[in-house]
């Protein structure tokens, strides 16, 4: 069953979720695009805050297909705690800059579902070159979800084909509590939440309600435990 990934901002966010039963905290810059980068200093705070008590990620911005930038930026999060390192993936070109990549953390390839999904081919090579992971999200946040991108069934393609790769797999992309019975089904590994999580749930880099976590938290595990007794 799907674990809860959510992305925050800051360390006041952090702390409203720490003791709740999100599974994977998220460090993210909303205001900055799909994959926005916090700054340095603050992901090494944060890490440092959380002391392993939750898995983390941090995504490494939304950046151009230039594969000393975005090594650079890898490097440059290796050296927090820090558990994951997410890296766009924002056309085919970018697969094999990719898979240049070395770092001691455990590395996940973000795709997107209003520009491309990924063949076994190209997760074939991501997983041979290292990765720990896949997953799916939407660039243009005021364009839809992933679900008025991309079917259900391509949905459970991308996983079941990640899967026998034994590849990490998640699921994301303004997906909200309407959309929490498909996305078990689907059965990633991690289901991925920031705007459904927000005070106001329209504007992704408004503060995250402590109510709405919650909230959140609840109907996935609802929605778990109906699967189960199916």
């Amino acid at each position: 069953m799907p674990k809860i990934l959510a992305s925050i901002k800051n360390l006041k966010e952090v702390k409203l979720i720490i003791n709740t039963d999100i599974d994977i905290i998220d460090l993210k810059d909303p205001s900055n695009g799909a994959l926005g980068k916090l700054n340095d200093n603050d992901i090494k705070i944060i890490t440092e805050y959380v002391n392993k008590k939750k898995l983390t990620s941090s995504t490494i911005g939304d950046l151009p297909n230039d594969v000393e930038l975005i090594s650079k930026n890898v490097k440059k999060i290796s050296t927090t705690q820090v558990d994951f390192i997410k890296i766009g993936v924002y056309d085919p070109k970018y697969i094999n800059t990719l898979c240049s990549l070395n770092s001691l953390k455990k590395l996940i390839a973000v795709f997107f579902a209003d520009k491309f999904l990924p063949d076994e081919n190209d997760l074939k090579k991501i997983k041979d070159s290292g990765f720990y992971g896949v997953m799916i999200d939407t660039s243009n946040k005021n364009a839809g979800n992933v679900f008025d991108h991309t079917s259900i069934n391509n949905l459970n393609i991308f996983i079941k084909k990640s899967e026998k790769l034994k590849l990490l797999t998640g699921i994301a992309g303004s997906v909200n509590e309407t959309h929490i019975d498909k996305l078990i089904r689907l059965n990633p590994n991690y289901v991925g939440f920031r705007g459904a999580l927000c005070e106001n749930k329209n504007i992704r880099a408004s503060n995250i309600s402590k109510k709405n976590v919650i909230n959140i938290i609840n109907l996935v595990n609802h929605s778990k435990n109906l699967s189960i007794s199916a």
